[in-house]
Formats: structure tokens, sequence, C-alpha cells
């Protein structure tokens, strides 16, 4: 008798939880897709590359700046983006390899400035640009930069 309460005690416990994580994917986080335009003094920034950092988990997303100055992040291979705030660095690019490496390993292997970039030195850190940008679900666009 004792045993019969407890299997159906237990089995009532893992019902419950089954039933916990069956609603809303688990953990997975909730996104946003990014764009926005990249200008310097009022004109498209015409190459290079945005990247956006994560300030409390280590998230990072890029964006391929195009002749008209627009980008749209990437996270990995997609455009849905963590929520959350970001720091922001714009650099020269694209770097080699660009067009298939992850965000991760361009962060390893970062875009080097050269002798007549346009982007201004300050720019080419999230820690000195002072751009900040928050990521809220659904569709961010406009999410532009004037860098002076």
């Amino acid at each position: 008798m004792c045993g019969s309460a407890f299997s159906r005690g237990l089995l009532w416990c893992l019902a419950t939880l089954c039933c916990m994580g069956c609603g809303g994917g688990g953990l997975k986080k909730a996104t946003g897709t990014v764009s926005g335009t990249v200008t310097l003094k009022g004109a498209p920034v015409t190459s290079g590359t945005v990247i956006f950092f994560a300030e409390n988990d280590g998230d990072t997303a890029i964006g391929l700046l195009q002749s008209d100055g627009t980008y749209t992040l990437k996270y990995g291979k997609s455009f849905a983006v963590p929520i959350g705030d970001y720091r922001v660095a714009i650099t020269e690019g694209p770097p080699p390899g660009t067009q298939s490496a992850s965000p991760e390993e361009i962060m390893k292997n970062p875009p080097k400035a050269n002798a007549e970039s346009k982007i201004p030195a300050k720019y080419r850190t999230a820690k000195d640009s002072g751009l900040i940008a928050v990521v809220e679900a659904g569709k961010n666009s406009g999410t532009d930069f004037d860098l002076k």
C-alpha cells in the first residue's frame, strides 16, 4: 500500500516536471531583428563592420555595412539577435572571410584599421565608442549611428 502511494506520488512529480518544460521553448532567449544606417558627419559609411557586444552575457552580433551605409545584424547564422543592452563598435572591413565567418571568429581576428581609415579610432572599440543600443523583441529598424 505504501509503495503504491509512493509510486503515484513519484508519477505525479514527474508529470508536473514534464509539463513545466512544455510551454514556450524552455531556455530560448527572446530575439529581435536589427537594421540601421551608419553615417560619418551625415554621409553614409560605405564599408565596415558594425559589432554589437551584449552587456551581460557575451552575446555578439555583427552586420556588414553596405554601399549606402545600411546594415542588418546577424547572430551566428541567423538574423534573430537576443534582446538586451549592447555596446557597439564600428570597424574597418569587411575582414577576410567575413561572408562565412561567425561573430566569434571575427571577434578573435577583428578587422584592422588602415592608414586611410575614415572611421575615427574611438568608434573601433565598444569600450571607447560610447555607442549603446537596446535590442527589443520584434523588428528594430532605424538603429542608426552618426559618427562625428
